[in-house]
C-alpha cells in the first residue's frame, strides 16, 4: 500500500483566510470601551497556533487509527458529568446560569462538550460501519437495533449537555447523528417514520404561533428556562419586546448598517454586547459590507462542499458517515449563527466556526477538519488490486 502525503490545498488556504479574518475582525470588535485592555485578537491569534497543531497532528493519523480513538473518546463523557455535578466554582464557574467551562490557566475556558461532539461522531460512525459489516442483509429489525445502539451512546451525554444548559449543542448533537444514520442504508420508510415526528411538531407549533397564539405565549414558553423565554419572546417579537431582543436589534442594526460596501475597517460603531464572540458575522457585514459578508458565506460553502467530495471518495464506510457528521453540524452551527445574527433564528450560544472569538470551539472544529484531512491525505493501493 502507499498513500499520498499531501494535504488538501483548497482547505488549507480557506483556513489561512478564516484566521486573517478572525484576528482582523476581532481586534476591530475590542476596540470599544466595554472590552478595556484585553487583547482578544492576540489570544485568537495563540488559540490559532494551537488549533493548527492539533489539525496537523490529528490530519498525520490514518483512519484505522482514528476509528480506534471512538470508544476512548467517548470516555470524555466523564468530563460532561464532572463539569456539571461535582466541579467547584473555582475551576468551573456558572456564566449567566450555564455551567459548561473549566477554567484552565493560561488556555482559559475549556467547554467539555464542544469535544465530545467530535467522540460522538467518531463512535456513531463506528457503530454503523460495525453493524452493517455484521448485518449484511438488512431488515427492519437489524435497522430497529442500529437505532437502538445510537440512542443508547446518545440519550446520556444530550441529557447532561441539555442540563449545563445548552439545547443548542444537543440540537448539533442530534443534527449530526440524523446525517451519518441516513446514510447507513437503513429501510428508508423507518426514516421517513423518524422525520414526521419533528416536521409534526414544527408545523403545529407554527399553526399555534398564528392562529392560537396564546397556547405559545401563556403554556408553551413558561415551560422554557427564564433565558431562553426571553429568547424566543425576542425573537417571535423583536419590535413590541425590544428590551428581550436588545442584542437582535442591534446586530440587525450593524449589518443592515453596513450596505454593499461596509463602513471601512475600523469603523464599525454599533454598540452589541459581546460583539467578538457569537455576533462577529455582525462586525464583518458591517464594516466590510455584503461583498465581504458574502465571500464569507461562500468560503464556508467552498469548505462544506470539499469535505463533502473528500467523503464521497472515502475508501471506508467510516470516513463517509464521518463527514457526513461533519458536514451537517459544521451547516447548521454556520445557518444558526448567521441566522441568528440577521434575526431570522432566535439568539442561542452557537459559534461560528473558526471566526468567534473562542478556544473551545475553534479547538474542536480544527481537529474536525484535521480528520477530513486525514481522509484526504490517506489512500490505499494494493497490489493486484
Amino acid at each position: 500500500m502507499r498513500t499520498k502525503n499531501r494535504y488538501d490545498e483548497t482547505i488549507l488556504f480557506i483556513l489561512s483566510a478564516f484566521f486573517i479574518l478572525s484576528l482582523v475582525f476581532i481586534f476591530s470588535s475590542q476596540q470599544t470601551g466595554q472590552y478595556g485592555t484585553q487583547n482578544f485578537a492576540l489570544k485568537q491569534g495563540i488559540n490559532y497556533f494551537i488549533g493548527f497543531v492539533l489539525l496537523f497532528l490529528v490530519a498525520k493519523l490514518d483512519m484505522d487509527q482514528i476509528e480506534r480513538l471512538a470508544w476512548p473518546a467517548y470516555i470524555s463523557l466523564f468530563l460532561l458529568i464532572i463539569v456539571l455535578r461535582f466541579s467547584p466554582v473555582s475551576i468551573a464557574r456558572p456564566i449567566l446560569g450555564a455551567k459548561r467551562w473549566f477554567t484552565i490557566p493560561i488556555l482559559g475556558s475549556i467547554q467539555p462538550s464542544e469535544f465530545f461532539k467530535i467522540a460522538l461522531i467518531l463512535l456513531v460512525a463506528r457503530l454503523i460501519s460495525k453493524h452493517n459489516t455484521v448485518h449484511i442483509f438488512r431488515t427492519v429489525g437489524t435497522d430497529l437495533l442500529l437505532v437502538g445502539k445510537i440512542l443508547l451512546v446518545t440519550i446520556p451525554p444530550s441529557l447532561l449537555v441539555y442540563q449545563q444548559p445548552d439545547t443548542g449543542m444537543v440540537f448539533l448533537y442530534f443534527i449530526a447523528i440524523a446525517s451519518m444514520l441516513y446514510l447507513s442504508g437503513i429501510n428508508k420508510k423507518l426514516v421517513t417514520c423518524m422525520a414526521v415526528i419533528p416536521v409534526l411538531i414544527v408545523v403545529v407549533l407554527i399553526y399555534l404561533y398564528y392562529y392560537q397564539p396564546d397556547v405559545i405565549y401563556k403554556q408553551l414558553i413558561p415551560m422554557l428556562k427564564p433565558h431562553q423565554q426571553e429568547r424566543i419572546i425576542g425573537w417571535l417579537d423583536p419590535h413590541g419586546e425590544s428590551d428581550k431582543a436588545y442584542q437582535t436589534n442591534r446586530s440587525l442594526l450593524a449589518v443592515g448598517s453596513g450596505e454593499t460596501y461596509g463602513k471601512g475597517y475600523m469603523n464599525g460603531n454599533v454598540y452589541i454586547p459581546e460583539k467578538h464572540t457569537d455576533f462577529i458575522f455582525a462586525t464583518i457585514a458591517e464594516e466590510g459590507g455584503f461583498i465581504l459578508a458574502s465571500i464569507v458565506v461562500t468560503l464556508f460553502f467552498l469548505l462544506i462542499y470539499k469535505i463533502v467530495v473528500i467523503g464521497h471518495s472515502s475508501d471506508t464506510p467510516f470516513g463517509t458517515y464521518i463527514c457526513a457528521g461533519i458536514v451537517l453540524s459544521l451547516t447548521m452551527q454556520i445557518f444558526q449563527n448567521i441566522g441568528m445574527v440577521v434575526g431570522l433564528m432566535p439568539v442561542k450560544g452557537i459559534s461560528l466556526p473558526f471566526l468567534t472569538y473562542g478556544g473551545s470551539s475553534l479547538f474542536s472544529s480544527m481537529i474536525q477538519i484535521g480528520i477530513v484531512l486525514s481522509m484526504s491525505k490517506n489512500f490505499g493501493r494494493y497490489m493486484f488490486g
